[in-house]
């Protein structure tokens, strides 16, 4: 009797985490103008390694003269990791990984379209001809746009054929998955499997059975599309409309009015935003948002940092919920910036980077404060309450990038170690034959204890917090964790809702978010 009540204990681990588990809550300064201009940016940067100690004031010199720039947070959490890798005595001994930082590491796609001109007309250039002894292997970290990351890759390809591997930080991309055109190229972001069953999930549990669409008009939105509108059929739930939206500007400005009178004319308050965010999507959802339009936005956690123009209250009818990738908290981020230089990473200056984690009970004074007051909270009021930075998803992509590369180079060096005759190959790109070969079989748990696995073809189930948004009329953003879907929760309760922290954030119980079609 006793083994069967602990194998029932089992059975209901799940259920019984997901009750302990503490919801999170965060606030940031929002950005006080929109990124029209910076649509398709992205950031390249070369990790490698050198056989002597690396502390923080090496990192502080790099970093240091760097002009302020929404990018500049991936540079940082760059950094932050390698110093926690060069801290490990259990990895890589003797040597340390570093990087380096210039102004021209990040581009938008123009510019490096031109570059790939340029190059092309050098009269000493020879695309795929370079002769060198001394073959290396080029590690290369991109993102968070896909569009940038293959560009960085095939310039690369032009200078050292086959001599580069490159990770990429960032959303997942179909186009970036092909392995025989990108055979070198690691996607760390999760292909995201899950999130369609997360999404019908919320819809389900809401009671939402007329929600409106908008994606990209790609083969990426499509096959979202695809997957979606079958989930939905299984459980009686239509489209009040689908809006995709041309990558091309010229033809999507042809078309905007279009588009929004489209989702204005519509009686559904939900809809779901799907793409690139920063694309002509991007430019769309902003410019609803600044004209008012009151739905409730169901968006990924990369639509975070959209700007808009508006300060929505707290009200259930209109609203943004953000499914974010589910993962622990990494400690220790906000002290290290801050003490490379206290002057210029004050509070202020960070919280325009990114989220700030904020003690959050709704027991507590602090919670009420900000619910009855959140008009009126002022940042040295939060910054007292604060405890750390947080994570988003590219950050937390550069930190599994990070150690992925750190473990597969360690596992090289004690091979050299072990046996040098074996692993001292010679000829083009042996060296990343090499390493490409351990990745692909790398897996490790990384500090915050989950599991990473670089083996690409494996589909693993994704876990997701579900946040709400809303901004603060004093340039002040805040994100709620209302709720949390895991697939290995039991059937039919995989969305698991802090009621309480819906309570709180509405001013009414989860009846409030139901109904609305």
């Amino acid at each position: 009797m006793l083994i069967l009540g602990f194998l029932l204990l089992l059975l209901n681990i799940p259920i019984l985490l997901a009750s302990l588990m503490h919801p999170k809550c965060f606030w940031k300064i929002k950005q006080s103008e929109d990124k029209d201009g910076d649509l398709k940016t992205g950031c390249v940067f070369f990790p490698r390694t050198v056989q002597w100690p690396v502390d923080k004031k090496y990192f502080n010199q790099i970093l240091n003269i760097q002009k302020p720039s929404e990018n500049y947070k991936f540079a940082v959490a760059l950094a932050f990791t390698m110093d926690e890798v060069n801290r490990n005595p259990h990895l890589l001994p003797n040597k340390s990984l570093v990087f380096d930082y210039y102004e021209y590491n990040c581009f938008n796609v123009p510019q490096l379209y031109s570059h790939s001109r340029n190059l092309g007309q050098e009269a000493g250039f020879f695309p795929n001809y370079y002769c060198e002894e001394n073959i290396i292997c080029i590690l290369m970290l991109t993102g968070p746009n896909w569009e940038t990351s293959a560009i960085f890759l095939s310039l690369m390809e032009l200078w050292k054929p086959q001599q580069v591997i490159q990770l990429t930080y960032g959303q997942f991309h179909p186009i970036l998955s092909d392995h025989e055109k990108f055979p070198y190229l690691y996607q760390i972001a999760p292909k995201h499997t899950s999130l369609v069953l997360a999404m019908v999930s919320v819809i389900l549990y809401f009671s939402w059975n007329w929600v409106g669409l908008v994606i990209s008009d790609n083969d990426h939105g499509s096959h979202f599309l695809s997957y979606l509108r079958r989930e939905l059929e299984k459980n009686t739930v239509c489209f009040a409309f689908v809006n995709m939206i041309p990558i091309n500007m010229q033809l999507y400005m042809s078309r905007a009015e279009l588009y929004y009178n489209r989702i204005k004319a519509s009686s559904t308050k939900v809809v779901i935003i799907y793409g690139d965010s920063d694309s002509t999507l991007a430019v769309s959802f902003q410019m609803w948002e600044s004209r008012g339009l009151q739905k409730i936005w169901v968006i990924t956690s990369q639509w975070d940092v959209t700007t808009n123009k508006r300060d929505f209250m707290l009200d259930s009818s209109h609203m943004t919920l953000a499914f974010t990738q589910h993962h622990g908290e990494i400690s220790g981020f906000k002290n290290f910036v801050q003490t490379m230089n206290p002057l210029k990473y004050t509070d202020e200056y960070l919280a325009r980077l990114e989220w700030m984690n904020f003690k959050c009970e709704v027991s507590t004074s602090n919670c009420k404060t900000l619910r009855n007051y959140s008009s009126d909270v002022s940042m040295e009021w939060l910054v007292i309450r604060t405890f750390d930075m947080a994570f988003n998803d590219g950050l937390y992509d550069i930190y599994n990038a990070v150690y992925a590369l750190a473990h597969a180079l360690h596992e090289i060096f004690l091979q050299q170690v072990e046996n040098p005759t074996k692993v001292s190959g010679k000829g083009h790109g042996s060296s990343c034959l090499k390493l490409n070969a351990l990745l692909k079989k790398t897996q490790f748990t990384n500090p915050i204890g989950h599991r990473v696995n670089m083996n690409q073809k494996e589909e693993l189930q994704e876990e997701y917090d579900l946040f709400q948004i809303w901004n603060s009329p004093h340039g002040l953003r805040f994100k709620v964790n209302i709720g949390k879907y895991s697939p290995y929760f039991p059937h039919d309760q995989e969305f698991h809702v802090y009621e309480e922290m819906i309570k709180w954030t509405t001013g009414n119980t989860q009846v409030g978010l139901t109904k609305l079609n």
